[in-house]
């Protein structure tokens, strides 16, 4: 018994030592799902710096958030959310810092008529993701799917494909929306490449397999397909075709702007990914046990450890165990095993390999007497092996 104690007590020194090295020797890079900056942040233009426009303002910016947060464009206006309408109307509360900024005029950018300011603030991080959880709300965190926009636009007949670096206006209605919603997005570069895998009326025929393969190049988890016309009559009309998880998701939208076809289309699109990937969740104590293979030196180990703490809803990350080129982890989640496996199935760092039982022994202090005299083995809640 006393060299059984004395191995698990020369396990968790190990641990703590590898842990302290590494850190000592810095943070390796890694390539991870995009993470959102800012995701508590917004700006609201306002005419003045008036207490009641003020107040005014720090509600709008505190609905954008919550909808950017939960991925619920109904959460500020549903009866089914009172305590969140209420919270609304407090939202100085939860506004952890705000200034006012000049507006510059940048190109063609102009100010909306008679706003002549911008109030910027920043929500705190944990009181609205409180609020969230208390309410039985998602919360999706900062690590979030990438999508790419294959989009054509049909004007009378003349269709144009929109790209990176399209001047086109959709293009930046897109890429408002995007960062208004929180989703991370892509549009092709349309170079010799891309030009060469598809055309632009295999877009607008949304020929599933030619898309697809085109799409290979980008790396994103979600593909967005958008076709856009205007009839005769001025109406604008759009056919959306979403990609993700193996699944195909159609909406159509009409509307008397582009922006009223365009818009929506993220918004669909954010609501979706946040259905799977955010996570409702009270407790902040559950634990789930990780093992990650092929980890040969501290840089490996380093990689992982900051790896797996900055994935979305995890809070904190303890090595458990070590062994031969193995190390097991402990993360503190409200999310649970499948908040963690869909989190860390957006990045690119780890690849799942099949459970298998693996002896784990308890901290100092956790085991019976009994389970110290014969620990059995546990089976890990996930198991991945590192990508090189």
């Amino acid at each position: 018994m006393h060299n059984s104690k004395n191995n698990r007590f020369h396990i968790i020194a190990q641990s703590l030592s590898l842990l302290i090295l590494c850190c000592s020797f810095g943070v390796s890079p890694m390539v991870q799902a995009d993470a959102v900056k800012d995701l508590y942040e917004t700006r609201v233009w306002v005419a003045s710096q008036a207490k009641k426009e003020r107040s005014e303002a720090l509600q709008q910016a505190f609905m954008e958030i919550l909808v950017r947060v939960s991925g619920r464009v109904d959460i500020a206006q549903s009866t089914d959310y009172p305590n969140i309408q209420t919270a609304i109307e407090m939202a100085t509360r939860y506004a952890q810092q705000y200034r006012y900024l000049k507006y510059t005029p940048k190109g063609k950018s102009r100010a909306p008529k008679g706003k002549k300011l911008i109030l910027w603030v920043r929500f705190d991080e944990a009181a609205v993701s409180s609020l969230l959880r208390k309410n039985n709300i998602p919360v999706w965190g900062k690590t979030r799917p990438s999508t790419l926009v294959w989009l054509v636009i049909d004007n009378r007949g003349q269709r144009e494909l929109i790209g990176n670096n399209s001047q086109h206006k959709a293009r930046t209605i897109l890429i408002r929306q995007a960062r208004h919603r929180g989703v991370p997005l892509r549009l092709p570069l349309l170079d010799l490449k891309d030009r060469s895998a598809l055309r632009t009326s295999d877009v607008w025929g949304n020929f599933e397999s030619t898309i697809m393969k085109a799409s290979t190049r980008y790396q994103t988890e979600a593909v967005l397909v958008g076709r856009v016309f205007q009839s005769y009559g001025g109406h604008w009309n759009a056919r959306w075709s979403l990609y993700a998880d193996s699944r195909r998701t159609d909406y159509s939208l009409s509307g008397t702007s582009i922006e009223e076809v365009l818009r929506p289309g993220i918004d669909s699109t954010a609501e979706a990914l946040a259905s799977r990937y955010a996570s409702v969740g009270l407790s902040d104590t559950s634990a789930v046990i990780v093992q990650v293979k092929d980890i040969k030196n501290f840089s490996d180990y380093n990689r992982v450890v900051n790896y797996l703490t900055k994935l979305s809803n995890v809070s904190s990350v303890h090595p458990f165990q070590l062994a031969a080129n193995t190390t097991i982890f402990r993360l503190t989640t409200p999310a649970g095993r499948l908040g963690v496996a869909r989190a860390i199935a957006l990045g690119h760092t780890l690849v799942t390999e099949p459970v298998s039982t693996v002896p784990i022994p308890k901290l100092p202090g956790e085991e019976t007497q009994q389970e110290a005299n014969d620990p059995k083995p546990i089976v890990p809640d996930l198991i991945y092996r590192l990508i090189p």
